[in-house]
C-alpha cells in the first residue's frame, strides 16, 4: 500500500513535469504568435505613416505651387503697372530734360 502511494506520487510528479513542459511550450508558441502579430501591426503602421507623409508632402507642394503661381501673377501685374506708368511718363521726362537743356 505504501508502495502504491509512492508510485502514485511519482506519477503525479511526472504528470506535473509534463504539464509544466506543455505549458512552457504553449507559452513559447503564444509568445511567438504575439511577436509575429506585433511585427505585422508595426509594419502596417509604418506603411500607413509613409503613405500619409507622402500625401501631406504632395498637398503641401501643390499648395505651394498655387501660391507661387498667384505671386507670379501679382508680380506680373505690378510689372505691367510700373511699365505703363514709365511709358506714360516718358514724354513728361523727355519734355523735362529738353526744357532743362534748352531752358
Amino acid at each position: 500500500m505504501v508502495g502504491e502511494q509512492i508510485e502514485k506520487i511519482k506519477e503525479a510528479e511526472e504528470s506535473a513535469r509534463n504539464n509544466v513542459s506543455e505549458s512552457q511550450a504553449e507559452y513559447d508558441r503564444m509568445l511567438r504568435d504575439a511577436r509575429g502579430k506585433t511585427e505585422g501591426i508595426i509594419a502596417e503602421a509604418k506603411k500607413q505613416i509613409a503613405e500619409e507623409k507622402n500625401l501631406i508632402i504632395k498637398k503641401a507642394e501643390e499648395e505651394a505651387a498655387k501660391i507661387v503661381a498667384q505671386l507670379e501673377k501679382e508680380n506680373e501685374t505690378a510689372r505691367e503697372d510700373i511699365r505703363a506708368t514709365a511709358e506714360g511718363n516718358k514724354s513728361k521726362a523727355a519734355s523735362f530734360i529738353i526744357g532743362r537743356l534748352i531752358g
